[in-house]
């Protein structure tokens, strides 16, 4: 009996070591690269996730800071609206990681700007919506929104493409404002 215990802790050793390698700090964590560094969604100031400039380009004012409660915690945001061509913009905290956002509906793993992104995509034939759920820190998130209310544009073929690729620029452009000084 001793020996058949000993065998069995000598198999479990070793399967507990090779988990161990596997989970060495250089490997990413789930879909996502290794990022370039966190970014403390608890303190950041999210109205400056757009320069003026940036505003400018967008054709959008100042964003308006807010708070709300999520299902799984407190969030806070900033939105930024374009009332001329229907886009509307926001940046949120999120009390979950970003990896809860994989393998939802309509979504896809991607990166921008070294960061592991998953793009959510809905309302294509309404009011098109482009959601990236950014991997910040290891238990906190950040998601960006960018949708058309535009009634001209909305059902158009090609507008959820429009939307992402809006969206996608304007999470570089939050990612670029957000991120720690290197």
């Amino acid at each position: 009996m001793a020996k058949a215990t000993h065998g069995r802790t000598t198999v479990l050793l070793v399967a507990i070591a090779a988990l161990l390698t596997g989970c060495s700090p250089d490997a990413p964590a789930g879909p996502f690269p290794p990022r370039p560094a966190d970014i403390d969604t608890t303190s950041v100031d999210l109205c400056a996730a757009l320069t003026t400039e940036q505003q400018d380009e967008l054709g959008v004012e100042a964003g308006e800071p807010d708070s709300a409660e999520l299902g799984d915690g407190p969030t806070r945001l900033c939105g930024w609206s374009n009332y001329r061509n229907g886009y509307n913009y926001s940046v949120q905290t999120t009390p979950v990681p970003a990896a809860v956002a994989v393998g939802t509906p309509d979504s896809t793993v991607q990166e921008i700007d070294g960061y592991g992104v998953v793009q959510v995509t809905a309302n294509e034939t309404s009011a098109p919506l482009c959601t990236y759920y950014v991997d910040t820190s290891d238990n906190l998130g950040l998601r960006t929104l960018t949708q058309l209310t535009g009634r001209d544009m909305r059902n158009e073929s090609g507008a959820i493409e429009e939307v992402c690729q809006r969206a996608k620029a304007f999470t570089t452009q939050v990612i670029q404002n957000l991120r720690p000084a290197e």
